[in-house]
């Protein structure tokens, strides 16, 4: 597995390294949406910035749509945010944000992507 959850007071974070694929992504994401506290947490921080690699296309972006739309129905209120300088990466949140009509932050460190979850700072 290429990737840990750590739960924490009012949030979540994935931490991703090596070579990410689909279906690890996928299962992070479907972890984090069937965990207990998920209802109640104000953010999910996924940090890639030490993956080497992303196997998945835009094309398995559909069912990640999909699911992250119907857990909304779950959490309205999750910022979801995303730490890479990778620019595939960078490219795929934008996208997932044109789909979805969702605001998901992008950023190239952790610290910046905290202060934005927890509300001081704007979207990059």
């Amino acid at each position: 597995m290429s990737y840990s959850v750590s739960w924490i007071s009012h949030g979540c974070n994935v931490t991703y390294s090596d070579r990410v694929t689909f279906e690890e992504f996928m299962g992070s994401i479907l972890a984090i949406h069937a965990h207990e506290n998920y209802d109640v947490i104000s953010y999910v921080i996924h940090d890639m910035t030490n993956v080497a690699e992303l196997d998945f296309s835009e094309v398995d972006m559909t069912r990640i749509v999909a699911h992250e739309l119907g857990a909304r129905f779950t959490n309205p209120h999750v910022r979801p945010a995303v730490v890479s300088t990778n620019t595939t990466m960078g490219s795929m949140t934008r996208a997932f944000n044109e789909i979805t009509k969702l605001e998901i932050g992008f950023f190239p460190t952790v610290r910046e992507a905290n202060d934005w979850v927890k509300g001081t700072q704007s979207t990059a």
